[in-house]
């Protein structure tokens, strides 16, 4: 972890408004002042948030700035409506931004190479943080934290439950590009991790290489290329990382209906999305589990994964949509990693059959193939891609439905 600033100034980083606040129950805000403390024993007051939703869920965590991650988040903890605190991540960071371009002129790594922190990272203001508070370091605002209604979250007869999220987001200026990291935290305990790129075209070509590209201006092609987005997360579940596993599991067409079939990865390997038998992953703590006996679990989802890019053989860790590694905290990037000395130097060398039985790392991806089009001149509307993490047989049963009874 990155040694915490103790020099920064103190400032209120609690978000919600007087009117939330004064909707709450006394038992909310008596949870709340407990998740205050527990934060505090892992961060500064100045780099903790503590989020209590209108709806009565808790978010807890700490954050911080460096290099070539930007922010940081560590330390994550969840508190659903009227239940006890569980730690889900140590970790989480954006571990890398690939960008290749189809004529071969660029083959970026933004994270490693230029790094979205100190001074790419882009001051704040009110307007792009309508109703949240902005969390400064060093005095500049970097970081946006808001409270935001996500619409209706379940519905039964004709009664509605509103879900809300804490969300987060910095701006990070690479070249032409604005790249905005955001964390959203679900009052469900769901979270989704993504990045939007914004900004401006980088590069061009000619009418005569129009098969690189697309035609954007008369003589003008901007020239198409991928954005391989690489997520590092270390997860802590009930706060103990070294009974953590992986389970894949696919569903298998027999006798006419699909039947799961599970499997428990031991050794650290890649895999990918498989539409064909519904693959999905959940890390599972092995210790605790629920009132049915499940283990508590989060299930991690690429529900963006309709687009791949497997590079060149130098580019071999873009062969798989998720990786799985043992904990080093050397392996810190996608690609390019900084400690190759000492250390692997991308995710397709730090798989060599290490045991996933200690701690686990897990390396999700998604990749957005990018044709230009005339709407993105002069400048291009914001993309998003992500992931997201869902809660397992976390809960006991649904957190919110007891709002509707």
């Amino acid at each position: 972890m990155s040694q915490i600033n103790p020099h920064l100034q103190s400032q209120s980083l609690i978000t919600p408004t007087k009117q939330l606040l004064l909707g709450m129950s006394s038992l909310i805000l008596s949870l709340y002042a407990d998740t205050a403390v527990l934060a505090e024993e892992s961060c500064s007051a100045d780099y903790t948030i503590n989020a209590a939703l209108p709806n009565g869920a808790i978010w807890n965590l700490c954050w911080e700035q460096t290099l070539q991650n930007g922010i940081s988040l560590h330390h994550i903890a969840y508190q659903p409506k009227a239940g006890t605190q569980q730690a889900i991540l140590y970790r989480a960071e954006l571990a890398q931004v690939h960008v290749p371009y189809d004529d071969n002129g660029a083959r970026y790594h933004d994270i490693s190479d230029y790094g979205f922190g100190e001074k790419n990272l882009q001051a704040l203001d009110e307007k792009l943080c309508p109703n949240g508070s902005l969390i400064k370091y060093y005095g500049k605002p970097i970081l946006c934290q808001q409270i935001l209604p996500r619409g209706e979250e379940l519905r039964y007869q004709n009664q509605a439950v509103q879900g809300y999220k804490l969300s987060l987001f910095s701006i990070s200026q690479i070249g032409s590009y604005n790249y905005v990291p955001r964390w959203e935290f679900f009052d469900n305990g769901t979270m989704e991790f993504a990045v939007g790129a914004t900004g401006a075209l980088q590069r061009f070509t000619t009418g005569s290489q129009s098969d690189l590209g697309w035609p954007i201006s008369p003589e003008k092609i901007g020239v198409s290329h991928l954005h391989n987005f690489f997520w590092r997360l270390d997860f802590d579940l009930a706060g103990n990382g070294a009974n953590d596993y992986i389970e894949e599991i696919n569903f298998v067409r027999e006798d006419q209906g699909l039947k799961a079939k599970h499997e428990i990865l031991s050794l650290e390997t890649g895999r990918d999305v498989n539409p064909a038998t519904l693959r999905t992953w959940i890390v599972v703590d092995s210790a605790l589990k629920n009132q049915a006996n499940s283990p508590i679990a989060y299930e991690i989802q690429l529900y963006q994964s309709g687009q791949r890019d497997v590079g060149p053989e130098e580019e071999a860790f873009t062969k798989y949509d998720i990786y799985f590694t043992k904990a080093k905290e050397c392996e810190r990037f996608a690609s390019r990693n900084a400690n190759a000395d000492v250390c692997a130097k991308d995710l397709s060398t730090y798989v060599n059959g290490e045991s996933l039985q200690e701690d686990l790392i897990v390396w999700p991806s998604t990749s957005f193939y990018h044709i230009p089009r005339a709407e993105d001149s002069p400048n291009m509307n914001i993309h998003w891609s992500g992931i997201r993490l869902k809660p397992f047989d976390w809960h006991n049963s649904n957190p919110l439905a007891s709002s509707i009874r």
